[in-house]
């Protein structure tokens, strides 16, 4: 991994997110123009990512596997995430619900938001692809094993499943059809693509300079002590466990760095959904989100620093 890519990448993510911040704090924005801006993250700027993917490379065998094994590597990667993170809870004296939203917080990342963005604009259209499958794993356990944690009856409810009917993953099953059935999309449907493609980075940092300026307009009181044992677990404890992990297992060196730059992402922005949902303190998700991603600006250039020195 070029580290210099890396800084490259992640400054710029900084100065967007920057410019976000001053809208928010020059211009009133309102709940309704922020959800708007998410939709079209969601629904057009990711998709077409993974499209733009999809319509760049060969899908060949090798990279079925690859998609395979990354897919894979995802669920058992969230679901230690969340492991490690409730055990540190318990360590730490948290019990019953604050443990289990601690695991959630410090186990899982932003890896659709940001990752999918960054590993593009690191790795090429395949490693937006990749990144993309490494998000339908953690999508996987957001909609099961972390529902019955933040469920108070502690069951799995078939209906939670709905959530991963999404334009990301159907963009995936649809564009990986085509591609398996060998037919060739227009021109004018690639170009439309990559130029969408390039409005997800900019316009989700955009979005989370915008949700830092709500926060710190509401001067809201920090659990200081929950806040940063989660980031700290999220952004360097268990990225390094996996950098440790990843050396002993035997995939090729571009997963592994995928993988890692994935695991290194800030805690996922739509635990504040889902801590609403199962009627918990969605402020604490909030919190968070805002820290571990102003934080990461700096622990994703290290850890990826170190991948350097391992992988390449």
């Amino acid at each position: 991994m070029d580290i210099s890519a890396v800084l490259s990448a992640v400054s710029m993510m900084a100065i967007i997110i920057l410019f976000g911040v001053i809208v928010g704090i020059t211009f009133a924005v309102t709940e309704e123009s922020k959800h708007l801006l998410t939709i079209i993250i969601l629904n057009i700027a990711l998709p077409s990512i993974i499209l733009n993917g999809i319509f760049t490379i060969e899908i060949n065998d090798q990279l079925l596997s690859k998609m395979i094994t990354l897919f894979l590597l995802s669920i058992l990667f969230n679901t230690v995430g969340i492991g490690l993170g409730w055990m540190c809870a318990i360590v730490f004296g948290f019990r019953s619900v604050k443990s289990r939203k601690l695991a959630i917080l410090a186990g899982l990342g932003n890896t659709g938001f940001i990752g999918i963005p960054v590993c593009t604009s690191l790795f090429g259209p395949s490693g937006g692809l990749l990144a993309a499958i490494f998000d339908a794993g953690l999508d996987v356990i957001v909609f099961t094993l972390v529902t019955v944690l933040l469920n108070k009856q502690g069951k799995f409810s078939l209906r939670s499943l709905k959530a991963l009917l999404n334009l990301p993953i159907f963009a995936i099953v649809v564009g990986l059809t085509t591609a398996m059935i060998g037919y060739k999309p227009p021109i004018l449907v690639k170009n439309l693509a990559a130029a969408l493609a390039n409005l997800a980075a900019p316009l989700a940092m955009l979005y989370i300079g915008l949700l830092i300026s709500a926060f710190f307009k509401e001067k809201k009181e920090l659990p200081i002590r929950f806040i940063s044992i989660s980031l700290l677990m999220k952004l360097l404890v268990f990225p390094l466990i996996m950098l440790a992990v990843l050396q002993w297992i035997p995939i090729a060196n571009d997963l592994k760095l995928i993988a890692l730059v994935e695991v290194s992402m800030p805690t996922f922005m739509i635990a504040a959904v889902l801590f609403a949902r199962y009627g918990h303190d969605e402020g604490t998700a909030v919190m968070a989100t805002v820290y571990s991603t102003m934080l990461s600006l700096l622990t994703i250039p290290l850890i990826s620093y170190m991948a350097s020195l391992i992988f390449n």
